[in-house]
C-alpha cells in the first residue's frame, strides 16, 4: 500500500514537515511511491507505512525531531545536501514561533512550502508542487557545495 500520512479533519494543509518528508520519500527512499492522504481518526491501514498519524512508525518527537529526521534516520539517508535541507526544516519547525533567530534565508523555504498549502486544491496537489521546489533547493545547495 505504501507511505499514509494524516491531515487534520477536512483541511487540505499537509504542512511544511510532512510536504519536505513525502518529497524525501520519492526522491531517496521509493521513486515510485504515492501518497494516501487520511483523517487521524483513521489510523495506518496494515500494510501502509504511515508518517505523522497516531501511533504511525515514523512521527516527529515534540521539539526535538521532525518526520523528516525520523526518516533520514530510519532510511539511513547520507546524502550531503538531503542533511543540509534536515537542518534548515529543523529550524523552521523549531522555531517557527520565534522567527528573529531563525535567519530568514532558511525561513523562507518553508514558508514557500507553508504557501503551497493554501495556494493548493488538494494534498496530492500540495505534494506534487512542493516536489517541484524540493528538487529545486536540491539541486542549488548541490551546487554550492561544489
Amino acid at each position: 500500500m505504501g507511505f499514509v500520512c494524516s491531515v487534520v479533519g477536512d483541511q487540505q494543509e499537509p504542512h511544511v514537515d510532512r510536504c519536505a518528508s513525502a518529497w524525501l520519500i520519492k526522491c531517496f527512499i521509493d521513486k515510485d511511491e504515492t501518497f494516501k492522504f487520511l483523517t487521524r481518526e483513521r489510523g495506518v491501514p496494515e500494510g501502509a507505512i504511515g508518517f505523522t498519524l497516531p501511533k504511525a512508525e515514523i512521527s516527529p518527537v515534540e521539539g526535538v525531531k521532525t518526520t523528516f529526521d525520523s526518516l533520514v534516520e530510519k532510511y539511513h539517508v547520507k546524502d550531503v545536501v538531503v542533511l543540509r535541507i534536515k537542518g534548515i526544516l529543523g529550524d523552521y519547525e523549531f522555531n517557527e514561533e520565534n522567527s528573529e533567530r531563525t535567519r530568514l534565508r532558511k525561513l523562507g523555504v518553508c514558508y514557500i512550502l507553508k504557501g503551497l498549502e493554501k495556494t493548493s486544491r488538494t494534498n496530492a496537489a500540495t505534494v506534487s508542487k512542493t516536489i517541484v521546489v524540493m528538487d529545486a533547493l536540491y539541486a542549488a545547495l548541490k551546487e554550492l557545495g561544489k
